[in-house]
């Protein structure tokens, strides 16, 4: 065990039968992201736990798809999706598996970079419901997450993931703010 990790240990003085044994990172690979990565990994070294890493594509995003995320074409956004031509649902289609490729390579290569062997779990739908969901099906004692610290209006309008993962696990759940870079 490193000496942070001893340090930490030894001033929570955590009874052995309340150990943290499977921790889920659940990762979208931004920046919040990341250094989350890192306190999972330091906690999972600490505590001889089980890691797993969760990836949630959100399908939602594909409703009304950002021209950002497509990779062919260019598509009439003043339409509603169900008003596209069949030749544009094609390359929607084929872009969305693209992009779903894409993030369940990005999740391996994430993985692989661990010094510790790890689990990937890989998932669709709404990433807070996701989280919670996967947490429960595995008995998981901490998740950890990033959370992107928005406020005010944006946090109305968008949501917070960190916040309705805090509010509905069935375990605890440390979040983790992006470095000031």
């Amino acid at each position: 065990m490193n000496d942070v990790g001893e340090e930490i240990s030894n001033s929570m003085k955590i009874p052995a039968q309340d150990q943290i044994k499977k921790i889920i990172l659940a990762a979208d690979f931004s920046d919040a992201s990341k250094d989350a990565t890192h306190h999972a990994q330091l906690l999972a070294h600490t505590y001889h736990a089980e890691l797993k890493v969760l990836h949630v594509f959100d399908i939602s995003a594909w409703n009304v798809p950002p021209s950002h995320y497509l990779t062919t074409g260019v598509f009439d956004f003043t339409a509603g999706v169900s008003d596209l031509k069949a030749e544009d649902l094609y390359r929607l289609t084929k872009s969305k598996e693209q992009i779903r490729q894409r993030e369940k390579d990005t999740l391996k290569k994430l993985a692989d970079s661990f010094d510790l062997k790890v689990e990937t779990i890989f998932t669709e739908g709404d990433p807070g419901h996701e989280i919670v969901r996967i947490a429960e099906e595995l008995n998981a004692d901490l998740i950890v997450l990033g959370t992107h610290g928005l406020g005010g209006w944006k946090r109305f309008t968008i949501g917070s993931v960190a916040e309705f993962v805090g509010k509905y696990a069935p375990c605890a759940v440390l979040t983790i703010r992006p470095k000031i870079r």
